[in-house]
C-alpha cells in the first residue's frame, strides 16, 4: 500500500480548513482538528479510496455533510445524484 505524500496531505489541510474557517467560523486551530479528527480525513488518507484525487472542495463537501449529517458518504460527490 503506497503513502500519500505529506506534501499532497498538507494541500489538502490548507484548503479545507480555509474553507471551514471562512464558511464557519471557526478558529483556525479548531478548524484543522475538525477536519484532521474526523471520518473524511481518514477516508481521505486512505491510499486504496484515492481521494487525494478530487478537489479540496469535494472533500469539503464530504466534511460538510459529516458534520451536518454523521455520514460523509452523504455527499452528493459520493452518492452520486
Amino acid at each position: 500500500m503506497n503513502k500519500i505524500p505529506a506534501r499532497t496531505l498538507d494541500f489538502f489541510d490548507r484548503q479545507v480548513t480555509r474553507d471551514i474557517v471562512e464558511k464557519y467560523g471557526f478558529d483556525e486551530l479548531k478548524a484543522v482538528k475538525s477536519f484532521i479528527q474526523s471520518e473524511t480525513y481518514q477516508m481521505l488518507i486512505d491510499p486504496e479510496l484515492e481521494l487525494y484525487k478530487v478537489s479540496p472542495k469535494i472533500i469539503f463537501d464530504l466534511w460538510e455533510n459529516e458534520k451536518i449529517t454523521g455520514e460523509p458518504r452523504n455527499s452528493i460527490y459520493i452518492r452520486g445524484n
